[in-house]
């Protein structure tokens, strides 16, 4: 049997609206870091504070996302992600309304912890979704790896435009990109939570097969959870200090462009992950390509100018495509599909945690130093996600 799927017959057996509401569902998501953190310095006239901001999103995804995956997995995708969005877009208008200096700080950060803790996961959604089909196929590996480096290049294709909209939109008005990922979020993460595809309550039941997991293996599931969440630092890390190096600049505009070039990187390079020999494993490839991205990072710090920048953004995010899309398909296969949402989200908890923790030191670091010097964050996450590719148990680094 193929160890890789072709694409066209990937995508034919969700049909057309599930790919469009896939993606149109990820983008607030995408958009909403950026955007805040644009937001709140304009508002607030200091990237520490916005930097807190995004960690508190973030942070509030990272407290919200195990328990989303849990009622999604108790009560359904179509309940779980309608709600989640009534309460995510609530907590968007009134950070609008209230992020200034003359209301607390805290309150502040608590309505951008709210938009995190309501975030939907459609990406967990759709990789429960995806690992559901699979089930019941006779080719059920080839195609389970196809689907799991689709969804990683949707996630990368989706904060590639993200980013753009964020900066481009926020140039023409500050508050414009929340506003966008509100719409967004009313379009895309409510039409996705309605699909035909969405799975019910576990207790109506899941397909299983021959090798369906009985319980979580979490002595694999911990260092799959420290990969995702040191590219979760990579990412925040990256994202702040690429962020503050052209506002500095005063070519804010172009941030989300250039930011946006990993995203490519990660994108082409997951697409093609499902092609890796066999004998190369998954705990091989997480720990290789994890300390690819330590060897690459430190390209952000000597660049100069918005090409040089671009260039190892790119050259970054062609480690980190296989890394994430490697660690989420282990993740489909250690996991029973009763649970497979909750670990989902769970990793995805990990990291927003990361991007948070990312986010939060580079700010401070680009208030203490320079925009240059915070990126070093993203080299630190990098070796995490190394390092816990090669603590996966050994019996189990042969899973392919």
């Amino acid at each position: 049997m193929p160890q890789h799927l072709p694409y066209r017959v990937l995508l034919r057996s969700m049909g057309p609206s599930f790919t469009v509401l896939g993606f149109l569902g990820r983008l607030p998501t995408s958009v909403l870091p950026l955007a805040l953190l644009l937001y709140a310095h304009h508002q607030l006239g200091s990237f520490g504070l916005a930097g807190l901001a995004a960690a508190a999103l973030s942070l509030g995804g990272g407290a919200g996302a195990v328990l989303v995956g849990h009622l999604s997995d108790q009560w359904g995708h179509r309940v779980v992600g309608v709600a989640a969005t009534v309460v995510q877009t609530a907590a968007i208008g009134g950070f609008l309304l209230w992020c200034s200096p003359d209301v607390p700080l805290a309150a502040v950060l608590a309505l951008a912890a709210l938009i995190g803790f309501a975030n939907p996961q459609l990406g967990a959604m759709a990789r429960a979704r995806w690992s559901q089909r699979a089930a019941s196929r006779d080719d059920r590996v080839p195609f389970t790896a196809s689907a799991m480096a689709w969804e990683g290049a949707v996630d990368e294709v989706g904060f590639v435009i993200g980013p753009v909209l964020a900066t481009s939109l926020a140039a023409v008005a500050a508050p414009a990109p929340l506003l966008t990922a509100l719409v967004l979020a009313w379009i895309g993460q409510v039409g996705f939570a309605l699909h035909s595809s969405a799975l019910p309550p576990a207790h109506h039941g899941r397909h299983r097969h021959a090798e369906s997991a009985d319980r979580v293996d979490f002595r694999v599931l911990i260092p799959l959870a420290v990969a995702i969440g040191g590219v979760g630092v990579l990412f925040g890390g990256s994202q702040t200090s690429i962020a503050a190096f052209f506002t500095v600049r005063g070519e804010g505009a172009v941030a989300g462009a250039v930011y946006g070039a990993m995203a490519v990187g990660s994108a082409g390079m997951g697409l093609l992950s499902n092609r890796l020999p066999a004998r190369f494993s998954m705990a091989a490839r997480i720990a290789a390509f994890g300390f690819g991205c330590a060897l690459m990072s430190p390209l952000l710090i000597v660049a100069w100018d918005a090409a040089t920048m671009a260039l190892a953004c790119l050259l970054v995010g062609i480690m980190v495509g296989p890394t994430l899309v490697t660690g989420y398909a282990y993740a489909e296969r250690i996991s029973p599909p009763e649970r497979l949402s909750t670990v989902m989200t769970a990793l995805s908890t990990v990291g927003v945690v990361g991007v948070a923790a990312g986010a939060a030191l580079a700010g401070q670091v680009v208030d203490g130093h320079s925009a240059q010097d915070a990126a070093w964050i993203a080299t630190v996450g990098g070796l995490l996600a190394g390092i816990a590719g090669l603590t996966i148990p050994r019996r189990n680094r042969s899973a392919r």
